[in-house]
């Protein structure tokens, strides 16, 4: 398997709902998205996918949430906006983008600062 990894970032602010304490309150973080794509296969370059085509298609998800509050935005105007629930986004959304054949999306991780994050994926790491 080869496994390729870009790496953006995106500032924006949320609260989240039910949270027994200060995150319940208005905040922000500079996020951190690390996007792994995998495939078993490479093309005819000797490449699996341009790494230029994986920040593309991520870039295209980051700026629906950059420098915004994303309690208001959908899916997290009803999601809680936890790391966890940004993780899973980034994951089904860039997947949309990206996966074709064996080029998927295999994992997503989100910092919300050098020192916490969480890794998404739909099978072992």
């Amino acid at each position: 398997m080869f496994v390729l990894k870009i790496v953006t970032d995106f500032a924006s602010a949320h609260s989240l709902r039910n949270y027994p304490g200060d995150c319940s309150r208005l905040h922000g973080h500079n996020w951190q998205v690390e996007v792994m794509v995998g495939s078993k296969e490479l093309n005819n370059n000797g490449i699996v996918i341009d790494f230029r085509d994986i920040k593309k298609q991520t870039k295209t998800v980051v700026k629906r949430l950059d420098h915004q509050y994303l309690n208001k935005i959908v899916p997290f105007d009803k999601l809680n906006p936890t790391s966890e629930n940004l993780a899973k986004y980034f994951f089904d959304e860039v997947g949309r983008l990206i996966n074709i054949n064996d080029v998927k999306v295999k994992a997503v991780t989100i910092w919300e600062t050098s020192r916490v994050s969480v890794t998404y994926s739909q099978g072992d790491l």
